[in-house]
């Protein structure tokens, strides 16, 4: 097949940057064609990431971009979440395959309204919930379905990191992140936005591996262990799942970040993303950001401190990513994306489940979808 020509409309989602780079050293499925961001600095960002392409445009304006590209054929969708849903909407009238970042919307109406017009578009949509691609979660998947593990008995899943907020701004402004200012609990300047918002992969990874849906919710949420952010940073979920599994779901900024504006990703771990499966047969555990070896160097920020080093990851086949599901699934080599609206619209069911349990300091049980 040709290749894809795929606009991207904002780049605000600190994922883009490594889509970009990606598609600045290796164009044999996808060509990027235009790149859109109101931002002056990020969309400068994107043209120092792009600078072996010069046919690629940029444009202030996505409505703009959309106008001027009628030959694309996709969109990849980076913008704040706020933004999603009208991007999504401009990306359907102009007939696009669309690739939205996490989180699609934390609005839910706004997501049934997406899944309702996602029925009957002709186009692939594919989200972006990269976790399904991981070694360990596929291999805890497939161990978990054999039967080996027998009946299970629990779920713990943590997906903890650094802030983001000191290096992207944006995702500290709950309106951009949450999509409005909601308290988190009654009379709290702290708002929905932040910790629970930036980390769907929890409510999504036990969905996909075990096959079951999210039946309670119970989560609790202290003060800030950073008092100058507007959004939480912090939480802790308990619950069941739909045949009485218990589960416990840790999406908090607990790791330490570097007061610099640079993004560095130290001090031991900056991002961790544990699984424990407990069977009445086995136990299973693994974490896709295991690191193996620790070292202090003067060469880091930090030269007086344990720093994990950042040892490489096996490398994987390129059709078995996102953008290589995305791209089967255009040619007709998938009958579905990997990841879905209705992946993400569960697991955002959940997280603003987990919301109102704090708010209202009692659990929540979710109605069965249909």
């Amino acid at each position: 097949m040709n290749k894809i020509r795929i606009m991207v409309a904002g780049t605000a989602n600190p994922h883009v940057p490594a889509y970009l780079r990606g598609a600045g050293r290796r164009v044999d499925t996808m060509e990027v064609v235009a790149v859109s961001d109101f931002d002056a600095a990020r969309l400068e960002q994107a043209r120092g990431f792009l600078e072996n392409r010069p046919g690629v445009r940029f444009y202030s304006d996505y409505r703009e971009m959309f106008e001027a590209h009628p030959e694309a054929d996709a969109v990849m969708i980076g913008s704040d979440n706020i933004d999603h849903f009208e991007m999504f909407k401009a990306a359907v009238s102009r007939k696009l395959h669309i690739y939205m970042m996490k989180v699609i919307s934390m609005d839910e109406d706004e997501c049934r309204e997406m899944i309702a017009i996602g029925r009957n578009y002709d186009r692939v949509i594919q989200c972006e919930l990269e976790l399904h691609f991981n070694p360990q979660f596929a291999y805890a998947r497939k161990l978990f379905r054999s039967g080996a593990l027998g009946k299970l008995k629990s779920v713990y899943l943590t997906n903890i990191s650094q802030s983001p907020c000191n290096y992207f701004p944006n995702w500290g402004d709950p309106v951009l992140s949450y999509g409005r200012r909601v308290p988190l609990r009654p009379g709290s300047e702290t708002c929905r936005g932040g910790a629970i918002t930036d980390h769907p992969h929890p409510f999504d990874l036990i969905r996909w591996i075990t096959g079951r849906e999210f039946r309670t919710v119970s989560a609790v949420s202290a003060r800030n262990q950073r008092a100058h952010l507007a959004v939480e940073d912090h939480a802790a979920i308990t619950g069941e799942l739909d045949d009485g599994v218990k589960y416990f779901i840790n999406p908090s900024y607990s790791n330490l970040e570097e007061k610099v504006p640079t993004r560095r990703l130290l001090w031991p771990k900056s991002l961790e993303c544990n699984l424990k499966l407990t069977g009445t047969k086995g136990y299973f555990s693994c974490d896709f950001f295991d690191r193996h070896i620790y070292i202090v160097g003067n060469r880091y920020v930090s030269p007086d401190r344990l720093i994990v080093d950042g040892t490489p990851r096996l490398p994987g086949d390129p059709a078995d990513s996102l953008i290589g599901s995305f791209v089967a699934a255009i040619a007709g080599e998938r009958k579905r994306p990997e990841t879905t609206l209705e992946d993400s619209y569960a697991a955002i069911r959940v997280m603003n489940a987990a919301y109102e349990s704090i708010r209202l300091e009692r659990e929540i049980t979710l109605e069965a979808t249909r």
